[in-house]
């Protein structure tokens, strides 16, 4: 069972005007967007984000679940929560929660399982182990 609490990360999020939908409410697939923004925000945090080239963080979502728990409307200030809740061979699973700031009323909850990817063999491959470390360092230092 997932703790919707104590997260290691929060990623800040702007409501564009864009993200609306005809009922003036942030349509479902923003969520998705915000998802990836603070995802990236936790790789960067971690240390396990390298632009450039290559594989330097080869990583593909595998499964997203996520409960719609109530409407985000423009400016309403919100954040995304964000920690590794179990770390595999070759995936991680990430739970997260999008709550409005600073209340942290919750908005949406779920969880992401990232696989490591070789892109240029198109296969997954096991976590590196340089990942592994900065993200558990990371986990048990809670972000700081």
């Amino acid at each position: 069972m997932t703790d919707f609490e104590n997260f290691t990360y929060y990623h800040p999020i702007t409501v564009r005007f864009a993200d609306l939908d005809p009922q003036a409410h942030v349509n479902n697939v923003a969520y998705l967007t915000y998802l990836e923004s603070a995802r990236l925000g936790y790789y960067q945090q971690a240390g396990i984000w390298h632009p450039g080239p290559g594989m330097h963080t080869g990583m593909v979502v595998a499964h997203l679940s996520i409960d719609y728990l109530a409407p985000i409307f423009f400016g309403q200030a919100v954040q995304v929560g964000m920690r590794c809740e179990r770390m595999g061979n070759k995936s991680f699973t990430l739970a997260f929660q999008i709550e409005t700031t600073p209340e942290q009323a919750p908005l949406a909850r779920g969880t992401v399982v990232m696989v490591a990817f070789d892109q240029q063999t198109d296969a997954s491959i096991p976590i590196p182990a340089d990942w592994r470390e900065k993200i558990l360092r990371f986990e048990a230092q809670k972000g700081t």
